[in-house]
């Protein structure tokens, strides 16, 4: 593991070097999609799942959002 190594979005456990799966998916902060890492597929679509009717936690007065 290096020094600033990567963390699952889903699960926050340290990614493997080039064990890593990178998506786009909706953060709930932001506007848009953002390529996120994840660990596995599996934790890919359940973050996909889940997110989806996350409420945002901060106001974003540009997006409305």
């Amino acid at each position: 593991m290096g020094l600033f190594a990567k963390k699952c979005e889903y699960c926050k456990t340290k990614i493997e070097k080039n064990g890593e799966v990178v998506a786009d998916v909706k953060v709930p902060e932001f506007r848009g999609f953002r390529a996120v890492s994840f660990c596995s597929q599996e934790h890919v679509d359940r973050y996909r799942i889940e997110v989806k009717g996350t409420k945002r936690t901060k106001f974003c007065p540009s997006c409305g959002v």
